[in-house]
């Protein structure tokens, strides 16, 4: 299992960036339009403001993220967002995902957090992820984010009563 904490990510923007170059050619955008370079990829990463970004370690390498966001609406600074939870391709199907899903919860509590949200492409592996994880599905939107191979996905919206 890997080890699960706090990174800076200007500690670890190559590691990063080659995180999500490995999702993008899994057809993930994680935000990011195609085409994607290692420039771009970094570049994702800084000026994330008061974000918490925790890391998955094998060893030294780093193999999945996650991005905890609070709300910014001086109404919902009980929220947050959950955001970017990736894990390498050859890392996939042992609990990364899970165990990173996992410490974005604890951490959001911790933060005194009380709601977390996030969206993920429909009706795919991330989306029944989520199911079975006890998040609540609470619609679709059709068309809403451009995948790396240039088609247009509908997004499925959740969220975790904390």
């Amino acid at each position: 299992m890997a080890e699960i904490r706090p990174i800076d990510p200007e500690r670890h923007l190559d590691e990063l960036a080659t995180l999500i170059l490995d999702a993008h050619a899994s057809n993930m955008a994680l935000g990011l339009r195609a085409p994607l370079d290692a420039d771009r990829a970094r570049d994702a990463w800084r000026g994330r403001g008061d974000r918490v970004l925790l890391g998955a370690f094998a060893g030294e390498a780093l193999v999945g993220s996650v991005t905890l966001a609070r709300a910014h609406a001086e109404n919902g600074r009980h929220r947050g967002e959950v955001q970017r939870l990736a894990v390498r391709t050859s890392h996939r199907g042992r609990g990364i995902g899970g165990a990173l899903l996992e410490a974005a919860i604890v951490r959001a509590r911790a933060d005194g957090l009380t709601l977390l949200w996030l969206t993920t492409h429909a009706d795919t592996d991330s989306d029944r992820f989520y199911v079975r994880r006890g998040w609540t599905r609470y619609g679709v939107v059709p068309g809403w984010a451009e995948l790396p191979d240039g088609t247009l996905a509908a997004n499925a919206f959740f969220y975790l009563a904390l």
